[in-house]
């Protein structure tokens, strides 16, 4: 195993350690070295399961890419040892992209003394990282956090004993140097940085920052991170898991950066999880999307891999973001505004290249399936013109506009001609079957993201055949590929596969099959690129169904569960969901009425359950609200806006508070 990195906390639970303290005056205090769980509200199930996701490192990594990271979207700060062991050094950029990494400013945090040892926590609760340095002449406490509400690294630091300390900024190469103010309060120096590029943060802006206004941005921060870490809650007896899924949402609010450039890389975690806020679709509706035309400088249908790697067009356009936004809002703007415009760009840059054959269908020439081969008829690139032109005619349909092209839309994804099929499963292209183990299954990507079939009438056993012929062959697999495998097992409800490929990512092993102890890939470079959001989202997957239009509840929960409580998770339509399983059965659903739509409902609650409903400001559900059972576990209901219905065992009078579950292991 590296070297300083002895454990990973999001796996693992110790009894002692650095945390970051909560309370008192931030910028008069000195960061303090407490228990690890210390300063915790002892009644308060939230705030728990985050802090005790905590991650512990007993020393610093010189690769970034294993190192702690602090964020706000825009601006994201990774923590590194600085060279030859000298102290700590600060590695300031933007989240990057899939494909790119931000140049990074540089701030070094460096001791009189020689380091002897150097161990630090990252808090989730407080998004703040404290550490201490320890040397031949003394010790150094820190603290630092990237200001959620503007571009700025804020930095406290004592010095005991006979140490002294000293703030530097190395030359930062290419990126733009950051500006940086310092104020000494006796041993004990404040720090404010910013990219020297970030508007509204100056060096006249900082200083102010420091003389009066660090308590209260570090207050506003913390609410903000409080309040976004009670949005949801997953509580599940694999606590390794658990703390998992809620390092997985301190990550996605790090480096998810909101900008409507960024639709591109809007993870689709944010719509089961409830963060679609923090995404940038918001940003698209008020400001519009940038152009996106990146995909038409390269990887032509008829040049295959010859004119360079890009984006794939549905990616690129934003459609699949804005989708998803869709699916979980309901919000008829997206479509409009949009998601048309998007996919109208995506179907007419296609079908200026597709060939009718004898067979009178459409074909593609030849392009390139990511990280696999040039073929004609590429299942990859057919998958997103299918995706794209029959989510085009849904949107038309959807939104009861005349449009003259329908009826070309219509009848380019009648004649598309199916992908290519064999015993194994899917095939890459034409004539082209997988053969050998690949990381990136670009073949499967009709399965996820774009959650279709393969092909119009394909049997449901053919995915199932497909997945399991490429996850059969492991030899290429990065931690990518782990997470992406997990969550199109949990798409198809594989529970056993989803569990095998979740705990081996998770696994406390070295290697770049597995998560560093930063909770991200290890083989990526830009901290957007390196997070394993596909996990994620086959975690809140397997407790509630994202695919369909009826709200699943604990559709594939696994039998080492038996208990599970989730809170606030978001289901298609918009509908909240809370719910327990208990002793391996459901005990109790909730579920918000979005828009006061019928509604079907597979709760799952078995026997002849009652169905409650509530309206907001009422302590406990009270009134009987109509449902027709629609097969086991399954009703229909027709709620009034607003209203929340609540499903029971027949007689049963459970807790519906959010709380932790036993543990298992």
């Amino acid at each position: 195993m590296n070297a300083g990195f002895a454990r990973r906390t999001f796996l693992r639970t110790s009894a002692g350690g650095l945390a970051a303290a909560s309370a008192g005056s931030w910028s008069a205090g000195a960061p303090v070295a407490r228990a690890a769980g210390q300063g915790a509200t002892a009644d308060d199930p939230y705030e728990q399961a985050v802090r005790a996701a905590r991650m512990e490192w007993d020393a610093l990594p010189q690769d970034p890419r294993l190192a702690p990271h602090l964020g706000n979207g825009r601006l994201v700060v990774r923590v590194v040892a600085a060279p030859g062991g000298r102290g700590v050094r600060l590695l300031a950029g933007g989240p990057g992209t899939r494909s790119a990494e931000s140049p990074a400013g540089v701030l070094d945090l460096l001791p009189l003394g020689t380091p002897t040892a150097l161990g630090c926590v990252l808090d989730l609760w407080d998004a703040e990282l404290t550490g201490r340095i320890t040397t031949t002449r003394g010790s150094v406490a820190f603290s630092a956090l990237v200001d959620r509400h503007s571009p700025t690294l804020l930095l406290r630091a004592g010095a005991e004993g006979g140490e002294r300390l000293s703030f530097t900024a190395p030359a930062p190469g290419s990126a733009p140097p950051l500006r940086s103010v310092t104020r000494a309060q006796g041993d004990r120096q404040l720090l404010a940085a910013s990219p020297g590029d970030a508007t509204g943060a100056g060096e006249d802006t900082l200083r102010e920052l420091l003389a009066t206004g660090a308590d209260a941005a570090v207050t506003r921060h913390r609410a903000w991170w409080h309040a976004f870490h009670r949005r949801g809650h997953v509580s599940l007896p694999e606590r390794t898991l658990q703390r998992f899924h809620r390092a997985q949402m301190y990550t996605l609010a790090a480096v998810t950066d909101p900008g409507p450039e960024r639709l591109a890389d809007a993870p689709a975690l944010l719509g089961p999880s409830r963060h679609l806020d923090i995404g940038p679709v918001s940003a698209a509706l008020e400001q519009g999307p940038p152009p996106a035309r990146e995909y038409l400088a390269g990887a032509l249908p008829g040049v295959g891999s010859k004119a360079g790697r890009t984006d794939d067009p549905v990616r690129s356009s934003g459609a699949l973001a804005l989708w998803e936004a869709h699916r979980y809002t309901g919000d008829p703007r997206i479509l409009r505004a949009l998601l048309r415009p998007a996919l109208a760009g995506v179907v007419g840059y296609y079908s200026g290249f597709l060939m009718e054959g004898v067979d009178g269908r459409l074909h593609l020439p030849v392009t390139h399936s990511p990280g696999q081969a040039d073929v004609s008829d590429c299942t990859h690139d057919l998958s997103l013109l299918r995706w794209a032109v029959t989510t085009l005619v849904t949107a038309t349909r959807r939104l009861r506009e005349k449009d003259p092209r329908l009826a070309r839309w219509e009848d380019l994804a009648a004649r598309l001609t199916p992908c290519h099929t064999d015993t194994s499963g899917v095939m890459i292209g034409a004539g082209l079957r997988v053969t050998h183990s690949c990381a990136e299954p670009s073949h499967l990507s009709w399965l996820l993201p774009l959650r279709q079939a393969p092909h119009p009438n394909a049997d449901p056993a053919l995915a199932h055949r497909s997945l399991r012929h490429w996850a059969g062959m492991r030899d290429a697999w990065h931690a990518g590929s782990y997470a992406t495998a997990a969550a199109m097992a949990a798409a198809l409800r594989d529970a056993p596969l989803a569990l095998e490929l979740l705990r081996h990512l998770t696994a406390a092993t070295d290697g770049a099959d597995v998560l560093a102890s930063n909770s991200l890939y290890r083989h990526a470079v830009s901290p957007r690129a390196a997070a394993p959001f596909p996990a994620g989202q086959a975690l809140l997957e397997l407790l509630v169904g994202a695919g369909g239009d009826a709200v699943d509840v604990f559709p594939a929960v696994p039998d080492d569960w038996p208990d599970v409580l989730v809170a606030g998770l978001l289901a298609p339509g918009g509908h909240v969901v809370d719910a327990e399983r208990h002793a391996g059965r459901t005990r109790w659903v909730r579920v918000g009425a979005a828009d006061g739509r019928p509604l079907t409902l597979r709760h799952g609650v078995d026997g002849d359950p009652e169905v409650w409903t509530s309206r907001p400001g009422d302590t406990a559900p009270h009134r009987r609200a109509a449902a027709r059972p629609a097969g086991p576990g399954t009703a229909l209901v027709h709620p009034a806006p607003g209203t929340a219905l609540t499903v029971l065992r027949r007689g049963d009078d459970p807790d519906l508070t959010v709380r932790q579950v036993p543990a298992a292991r």
